[in-house]
């Protein structure tokens, strides 16, 4: 078995968000997960958020330029698309996912949120019997480092989300946000947070969802927060001061028609969390809306980012660490099976010798004989488990690989 058979191919924050939104896996992701196992692919994670899309797998047969070609086929592209797309391999996908689960591959350094993304990525590969050994493996490495980091350098005491951060950009736009009304569409995760910061800051919060009564159950929650019907949006955003747009939907949830229409020249920030985006760009242009995305939030989380120097160093020590103890345990991998075989044929001797023994022995009670089972067993154990530890240790030092080397290789 080769580490190297480990890859990803995918796209993140640093290509601008009209790239993004058009590869983004939403609901679908079951079916993908069923088509590249169909395709060959031996094991499969997909991790899909508002900053990246990324296919992870292992294959011996199938390489970075044919997942890319998959990207192309699956989102109907043209094939120039091709080189917005990344493909890495090996060690360096061990040390990439480590960084995302740790949050240091995120906009905002450190976030919660994508550590639980994580862990939703490879929960729905299992459901679907998508991801195996070496996956489930590396994945919940990931996870495991992400908690650790997270509570051992204390990065979670100041962490945020793209929503604490879109309040804090709104903040800025208007100096003073206290009293302002605002409307939030969407009562998921990030539009929860975004509604409890705004309250925090003394905003008006109204809220409305396609289903209502997640909103209506919000509310009992966040008694603060005003339900509007979803089909009175447009309304309630032209009576608003601040927008911010946070679902999962595929497509545009604020029109730009539909808006003109009841829009009546009040000054109004809006800002949209989602990917896809919710609102159409072209709101953008009229007089009197300030209209930003995700990615106009680049300047605030990058102040946070250099607050956090020295955290970010302890981290990456620590995803140095855990790469390296994954490569120790990928290298095992390949003497598993001798590894068996000396456990299963110590236990035969052990089995065999016993009953030549308590065959000679006269008089000996049940207690005696279990007892010497036991020793047997424990004499056993020792010795193969030595045997195990030297051949363990063969392999690791016979097998050695540098970890300096560049994280990415763009365009593969």
């Amino acid at each position: 078995m080769d580490i190297n058979n480990i890859k990803m191919v995918g796209i993140d924050q640093s290509i601008p968000i009209e790239i993004r939104e058009k590869v983004s896996f939403n609901r679908d992701i079951a079916d993908v997960l069923q088509e590249l196992k169909n395709d060959g692919l031996d094991e499969i994670v997909i991790l899909s958020t508002c900053h990246r899309s990324e296919v992870y797998f292992y294959s011996e047969s199938i390489g970075l330029e044919e997942i890319k070609k998959f990207y192309v086929e699956h989102f109907k592209l043209e094939d120039d698309f091709k080189h917005y797309l990344y493909g890495i391999s090996g060690i360096k996908v061990v040390e990439h996912i480590f960084r995302v689960a740790c949050g240091l591959e995120s906009m905002v350094v450190g976030e919660d949120q994508i550590l639980g993304q994580v862990k939703d990525a490879l929960n729905i590969s299992q459901i679907n019997k998508a991801s195996g050994k070496i996956l489930n493996k590396l994945f919940r490495d990931a996870i495991t480092l992400g908690k650790k980091a997270r509570t051992d350098t204390g990065i979670k005491n100041f962490s945020s989300s793209i929503s604490h951060i879109a309040v804090k950009f709104i903040q800025d736009v208007f100096k003073d946000i206290k009293g302002k009304k605002a409307f939030v569409i969407g009562t998921g995760e990030m539009g929860e947070i975004a509604i409890k910061n705004l309250i925090a800051k003394g905003v008006n919060v109204c809220v409305s969802n396609r289903t209502h009564s997640r909103a209506q159950n919000l509310k009992e929650e966040i008694p603060e927060i005003d339900v509007v019907p979803y089909e009175d949006k447009y309304e309630q955003i032209a009576k608003s001061d601040i927008v911010i747009s946070a679902t999962n939907a595929p497509h545009y949830t604020v029109c730009y028609d539909r808006f003109i229409n009841v829009y009546d020249g009040k000054r109004i920030c809006m800002v949209d969390i989602a990917l896809p985006r919710d609102i159409d760009p072209k709101i953008a242009e009229i007089d009197g809306v300030s209209l930003y995305t995700i990615d106009d939030l680049r300047k605030t989380a990058e102040e946070n980012r250099k607050k956090r120097i020295d955290v970010i160093k302890d981290i990456e020590k620590m995803i140095f660490d855990k790469k390296a103890e994954f490569n120790d345990w990928f290298k095992t991998i390949k003497i598993e099976p001798y590894i068996k075989k000396v456990n299963i044929y110590s236990h035969n001797i052990c089995d065999i010798e016993f009953e030549r023994l308590v065959n000679k022995l006269e008089g000996a009670t049940e207690r005696d004989k279990e007892n010497i089972r036991i020793s047997l067993k424990r004499v056993a154990d020792k010795m193969s488990n030595m045997m195990i530890s030297h051949i363990k240790k063969d392999v690791l030092m016979n097998d050695d690989i540098s970890f300096n080397e560049d994280r990415r290789e763009e365009n593969i």
